[in-house]
């Protein structure tokens, strides 16, 4: 497949109302492969027409957020960089990225094939702009952030509420004397507890039957809460009561789903900080992660053009083919 085939469209899945549904129906397509982080959602196809039937599936106000050829494989770069994403530099999304291409190309398909070769140098570059440019970047990562925003660890069990991408991505930094975990199914909370104990087999885990019940029980033992579900109108009025109603201890709720603009329910809980509190800490750190950042913006446009010019891109070039690198804003 040329690169000029490449195709890229990219959004907020949440914000334009794509529901599970839509998105297993774009996946079942065999057209696109689909990206889903806990902040966006990415689809990537090969050729035009694909694109505009996949641009028929999607929100009216999603289809102008798109690429194509080596602007497509600039985005795809920045994102498994890291350098798309809220918290900039993290480093979970590359690994994101990964695993869903090890799971769409299990698959055999013709999309799959047709992408192996970029896929695969774009795994390569990725690397390779992160050990240049993003190596000395600092911790950047959910879970480095909200270790520092918890601090020193208080009396009781830490409770972890959630088990998907984002519970991945934060429960190994948490640091507590147990870990309670608690998730609708189960089964995701016992996978996230395998997880965990990979990396530190001496931390106790106990995974928590999924009722309400349950939950709310945690709620009034536990030490910490660190949220990693979106807030709920149904149930965050019942755990603000449980937290409430606790034996007066020190404790903190790290509340991952809130945003920056918070939630109404939420605004009067002692002890809460949010995505808000996170970001506000990453801005103190901003000088030196800035021209980090722009540099490593900047290698990813390089590098894209450098795909634009073909199989002998590693070699020199004429003058006029420097031109190219004015073509790709980082």
């Amino acid at each position: 497949m040329k690169l000029a085939e490449l195709q890229v469209l990219h959004f907020d899945a949440a914000a334009f109302g794509l529901g599970p549904a839509e998105r297993a129906a774009l996946r079942g397509s065999h057209e696109a492969w689909v990206v889903d982080t806990c902040q966006r959602t990415v689809i990537v196809a090969a050729g035009r027409d694909s694109r505009d039937r996949l641009i028929a599936q999607l929100p009216a106000a999603a289809r102008a957020q798109g690429f194509a050829g080596a602007e497509a494989y600039a985005f795809l770069l920045r994102f498994a960089c890291g350098l798309e994403s809220r918290l900039v530099g993290e480093t979970e999304i590359f690994g994101q990225v990964k695993e869903s291409w090890r799971e769409f190309s299990s698959v055999a398909g013709a999309l799959s094939r047709e992408l192996d070769g970029w896929v695969q140098r774009l795994f390569k570059d990725t690397k390779e702009v992160r050990a240049a440019q993003l190596s000395h970047l600092g911790s950047a990562s959910y879970g480095s952030q909200v270790r520092r925003l918890l601090g020193v660890a208080t009396d009781g069990p830490t409770l972890l509420v959630g088990a998907g991408q984002l519970a991945q991505a934060v429960a190994p930094w948490l640091e507590t004397r147990e870990l309670l975990l608690w998730n609708r199914t189960p089964d995701r909370a016992h996978e996230l507890a395998r997880l965990v104990q990979e990396r530190h087999p001496q931390r106790l885990c106990r995974v928590l039957d999924g009722t309400a019940a349950a939950e709310l029980d945690a709620w009034s033992d536990a030490g910490d809460v660190v949220m990693c579900v979106p807030p709920d109108a149904d149930r965050d009025a019942a755990r603000i009561t449980a937290w409430q109603a606790r034996p007066a201890h020190r404790g903190r709720i790290v509340h991952l789903g809130l945003g920056e603009s918070g939630h109404a329910v939420w605004s009067d809980v002692a002890g809460l900080t949010g995505l808000a509190a996170l970001f506000d800490m990453l801005r103190t750190q901003s000088g030196q992660r800035g021209v980090q950042v722009a540099r490593a913006r900047r290698a990813c446009a390089e590098k894209a053009v450098l795909c634009s010019l073909g199989p002998s891109a590693t070699q020199a070039h004429g003058w006029e083919d420097l031109a190219a690198f004015a073509t790709i804003s980082p």
